[in-house]
């Protein structure tokens, strides 16, 4: 038998292999009907070249998700859910897919960004699964790219939010930030973070960030998050109550 070299674990048949976990939590490959193969013939037979294939391009994948992941990281810390860096590297597969130049094994995100519609993926990307914007907000809200400002003309705090049960203020900020995709490297800039108490009246809100110099990628994310009043201080409330989403991109 074999074992596979990976970031990830497989475990089903394809073709004629057999993917398993065995008791010391190794991830080992045999073909159907033979106890095992060796790892010369992992090496050499051309049937595992596909699963090589995957393996090099989930890893390339798993790198950029974890440069991407800190792009808005001052966020994410404080919204996201057990599945957040599966779905980085879930987003990270579908611009790699995207790739129709280079074949199978030796596809790139760099390449699949190049197609236009790649920028669309981002929008909508949720830090928190469990707490998608759509539910938590239930309010119009505008975005002007040009002035980079964030507006919500008429905000009914009480009306306007889908509270945790414990929860006595909300917290609302954005970021813009620009991802260089090719070299890994991001600028964030972030807005003031506004805090407003449930039982307050109908307000406005307004928030503005600056615009990153360089344009490889610029997402802007909007933040909520939730907190108790704890004397004159505030105590957050865990991530899992927190929404981090992904309202532009381009």
């Amino acid at each position: 038998m074999a074992k596979v070299i990976a970031p990830f674990k497989i475990v089903g048949t394809l073709d004629e292999l057999v993917f398993y976990v065995d008791q010391e939590n190794k991830n080992l490959v045999k073909t159907k009907g033979n106890p095992g193969i060796t790892k010369k013939q992992f090496a050499e037979n051309p049937i595992f070249q596909k699963v090589k294939n995957h393996g090099v391009e989930f890893g390339s994948c798993a790198k950029k998700s974890q440069n991407f992941r800190f792009t808005a990281l001052q966020f994410f810390n404080r919204a996201k859910d057990g599945s957040f860096a599966g779905r980085t590297n879930k987003l990270m597969l579908e611009i790699l897919n995207e790739d129709t130049i280079h074949p199978h094994g030796q596809r790139t995100v760099e390449e699949g960004m190049q197609v236009e519609d790649s920028k669309t993926y981002f929008i909508g990307f949720e830090g928190n699964k469990l707490r998608p914007l759509k539910t938590v907000l239930k309010t119009k809200y505008s975005w002007n790219s040009e002035t980079s400002e964030f507006a919500i003309k008429t905000f009914n705090p009480a009306k306007n939010i889908d509270w945790p049960e414990t929860a006595e203020q909300v917290h609302i900020a954005i970021a813009r930030s620009n991802w260089d995709y090719i070299l890994n490297k991001y600028t964030t800039e972030y807005s003031e973070e506004i805090i407003i108490k449930k039982e307050e009246k109908t307000t406005s809100i307004n928030l503005k960030t600056n615009i990153p110099r360089e344009n490889q990628l610029q997402l802007v994310f909007l933040y909520i998050g939730f907190s108790i009043q704890n004397r004159k201080n505030f105590k957050e409330l865990k991530r899992s109550n927190n929404t981090v989403s992904i309202i532009w991109s381009e």
